[in-house]
C-alpha cells in the first residue's frame, strides 16, 4: 500500500476523538437551551397557580358581596371563625360536586381538584367600621395561600382581595 493511499483514507473519515469533541460541544450548547426550557415550564406552573388563587379569592369574595348586608356579614364572620381552611372544603364546591348531573364523574373531578388545589388554603377576615359607621359597613378580606414548591411549606405565597360591604339603602 502506498503512502498516498493511506493518507487518503485518514483524511476522508472522522476519528473517534473528533466525534467525541463534536458531541461535547453539542452537549454544552444544549445545556442553556434545556435550562431555559425548565425555567419557562416552572414559571408557567407558578403563574398558573397564581391565577387559580386569584380566581378562587374572587369567587369567594363575589359570593359574599352578592348577599344582603346582614347575611353577608354573618357568613363572613362564620368563615372568619374557621381561620385558614382547605380550599376544597368550601361548602359551595362540595354542593356542586354533590349535584346529580356530576355523580357519574364525581370521583374523577374530585381527584383532579385534589391534585390542582392540594396546597391551597383560604381565610376570610372581617373588620367592622367604628363610630357612627359601625352598622353601615365592614371591611371584608379574602386571602388565598398556596405553595410555589409543592415540597416546601416555606415557599408559601398568598394573594388577598379587600372590599367594603355597605348596607343597602332601605
Amino acid at each position: 500500500m502506498s503512502d498516498t493511499t493511506f493518507r487518503g483514507r485518514i483524511s476522508g473519515g472522522m476519528s473517534m476523538i473528533e466525534i467525541l469533541v463534536g458531541l461535547v460541544i453539542f452537549s454544552l450548547a444544549m445545556v442553556p437551551l434545556l435550562s431555559f426550557g425548565f425555567t419557562t415550564t416552572r414559571g408557567t406552573h407558578s403563574v398558573g397557580k397564581h391565577m387559580m388563587a386569584g380566581q378562587l379569592a374572587a369567587s369567594l369574595m363575589d359570593r359574599l358581596l352578592a348577599k344582603p348586608y346582614d347575611e353577608s356579614l354573618a357568613n363572613a364572620k362564620a368563615l372568619a371563625s374557621k381561620g385558614w381552611s382547605d380550599a376544597l372544603s368550601d361548602s359551595l364546591l362540595v354542593s356542586i360536586l354533590d349535584h346529580a348531573s356530576l355523580a357519574a364523574k364525581k370521583s374523577e373531578i374530585e381527584k383532579d381538584l385534589r391534585k390542582s388545589f392540594r396546597f391551597f388554603k383560604t381565610r376570610v377576615t372581617v373588620k367592622n367600621a367604628s363610630g357612627e359607621e359601625a352598622d353601615r359597613m365592614f371591611l371584608l378580606t379574602v386571602e388565598v395561600s398556596w405553595r410555589i414548591d409543592d415540597g416546601s411549606e416555606s415557599s408559601r405565597q398568598s394573594i388577598d382581595l379587600k372590599a367594603i360591604k355597605y348596607r343597602e339603602e332601605e
